[in-house]
This record gives C-alpha cells, sequence and structure tokens, in this order.
C-alpha cells in the first residue's frame, strides 16, 4: 500500500515539473492514463508508447461507432500496449506437459426442465495476475474458494503462486493448464495467500502442501447444456481464447475464436443464456473484471472446462 502511494506520488511530481518535456509543456492525456495506471515512460519510449496509445484510442473510438457491435471497447491499463505485447504477456501457450484428462461423466438430463440463471461470482474476488501468464493458475485457485464457500460457508484464499512455483506440470507464468493445477490441488493441496502471497513470477517451491485439497475433478464441457448443468451447483474453471479481449468494456462478447490461451473462472451464465466469466486482469478491466460471452462454445469455453467436486 505505502509502494502504490510513493509510486503514485512520484509519478506525480514527474508530470508536474514537465519531467517528459512534451512539446506543448503541459500535461496531455497519455500523461494522464500513465499517471492512473502508474506508468513511467522516457524518451524514446514514450514516445512510441504514446503513438501505441494513441493508435488504440482510434481502435476503440471506431470500434464503438459501429452499431452492429455487441460490446464496447474502452481504455484500461493495456493502452500502451500492441496486441502482440499484450498477448505476449498476459496469455499462455497450452502446450505443457499432460497428465491424461478426466473423461467426462456421462448424464442424461431433464431437457424439460428449465436452466435458472446463476450467478457464483460473490464467492471469490477479483484477481491481477499482472504481466505474467498465470490465469490457468487462477482459474483453479479461484475455483478452489468458490467451492469451499459454496460447500462449507469458508471465506478461504488459495495461493495461485504456489500453483506457479510448484505444478510441475507446467512452467510458471508461460504455460499451464486447469486440469494439472487441479491434479496438483487434489494431490498436494494449495496454502493459503497469505501464507504463500502472489508475486506476478516463477520462482522455487517455497511449499509443497497445502491445506486446501480437493476430492476430484472432471470435465464437464462438450455441449451447451452440459456446463450449464454443472454450473449450477458450482463455477467452472474454463480455457478461453481471450486474444481480443485486450480492450472489452462492456456487453456481450463473440469476437473470437477457439485457440485456447488463457484461462478463467465461469460463475454462471444470465437469462439471456450468456456465460458469466470471471477473469484475472484486475477490476479496471471489463464489467469490473467480468466479461459476457455469447451462448455456445464462444471462445472455445466448451473446450476445456474443468469443475472441482
Amino acid at each position: 500500500m505505502i509502494r502504490s502511494i510513493l509510486t503514485t506520488a512520484a509519478i506525480s511530481l514527474l508530470l508536474l515539473t514537465n519531467y517528459y518535456q512534451t512539446p506543448s509543456q503541459t500535461i496531455n492525456e497519455f500523461d494522464i492514463w500513465q499517471l492512473k495506471h502508474q506508468k513511467i515512460y522516457i524518451g524514446e519510449e514514450r514516445i512510441y508508447r504514446e503513438a501505441v496509445y494513441q493508435a488504440n484510442k482510434q481502435k476503440i473510438e471506431n470500434h464503438n461507432k459501429d452499431e452492429t457491435r455487441t460490446y464496447d471497447m474502452g481504455e484500461n491499463q493495456f493502452m500502451a500496449l500492441t496486441q502482440d505485447e499484450f498477448i505476449s504477456l498476459y496469455l499462455t501457450q497450452v502446450d505443457a506437459p499432460k497428465l491424461e484428462q478426466q473423461e467426462q461423466i456421462e448424464e442424461i438430463f431433464d431437457t424439460q426442465e428449465p436452466l435458472k440463471f446463476v450467478d457464483w461470482s460473490s464467492y471469490t474476488t477479483i484477481k491481477s495476475q499482472g504481466q505474467c501468464g498465470s490465469g490457468w493458475a487462477f482459474s483453479v485457485s479461484n475455483s478452489i474458494e468458490a467451492w469451499y464457500g459454496i460447500r462449507g460457508g469458508r471465506n478461504i484464499t488459495a495461493s495461485a503462486q504456489q500453483l506457479i512455483d510448484c505444478d510441475v506440470y507446467s512452467k510458471g507464468c508461460y504455460q499451464g493448464t486447469n486440469y494439472n493445477a487441479m491434479h496438483y490441488a487434489q494431490q498436494v493441496g494449495l496454502m493459503n495467500s497469505m501464507s504463500y502471497p502472489y508475486i506476478g513470477q516463477q520462482q522455487g517451491c517455497r511449499y509443497n502442501r497445502g491445506d486446501y485439497r480437493i476430492n476430484n475433478y472432471q470435465f464437464v464441457g462438450r455441449e451447451q447444456q452440459t456446463l450449464q448443468h454443472y454450473i449450477q451447483n458450482y463455477p467452472v474453471s474454463v480455457g478461453v481464447d481471450a486474444q481480443n479481449w485486450q480492450f472489452y468494456n462492456n456487453g456481450t462478447f463473440s469476437d473470437c475464436g477457439q485457440n485456447i490461451n488463457h484461462y478463467v473462472l465461469a460463475v454462471g451464465f444470465d437469462f439471456g443464456y450468456n456465460w458469466i466469466l470471471q477473469n484475472s486482469w484486475g477490476y479496471g478491466w471489463g464489467e469490473n473484471g467480468i466479461i459476457r460471452l455469447s451462448p455456445g462454445n464462444t471462445c472455445g469455453i466448451l473446450n476445456q472446462a474443468y469443475q472441482i467436486n
């Protein structure tokens, strides 16, 4: 907290003393964005980042003028990044070594019974992964937090950092999958995030043990009705194609393929059967950290959907 206050104060001082030496010698919109998001760019880097910022701002304005769009874009912490940089820093690869994936349990659902709107987002909080492709870890640690809250009424915080450091089937900030992380939580367990705090980079495994274990996990995807059925019990960790999520602000999103490169927590669906997903890019992104996807297999949501039980 103190470090954050001092950083903000330092940036404010630099801006007020014209440290950046902008042509007008005044604070412009890019400087205000830097202040808000605690960024400092100087020299050639500043020139480049401001150009990227302006290009992204124009992209957002053009998008929002299109009345055929079902969602709006907005400015956020990613404004000074190109799409390639965003993908490299915040998304992940999925070709990590894999355990044998759990098979889906075959069940017959009552198709006559109407599905109910559900939203479990209040059982876990929005996290911020920083410049680390650790969405897979937060997707699972948040899933465990929600599971303990819904099942036993316990308010816990499970360590995503432990998964990054200790899951031998992942590669920290660069590669990881939800089912491998769930296997670790089943076999070893996770510690409280206060005891094993998040630092946003991979380090040596400090504690290969934990109090928060899960009994089992299973694949609950493939069909929309299947995921909707299971999500009425608990949230579900899902893999998604998030390469076009950079500036999502609000609305129903469907502008994506099915190349899994990120993991989030599916916390429910609304009355229109749009998926409600909890991301790990902080409250300043999307609808206070949430994105809504169109029904069906939008962004590949049904391809890697795993639920703890």
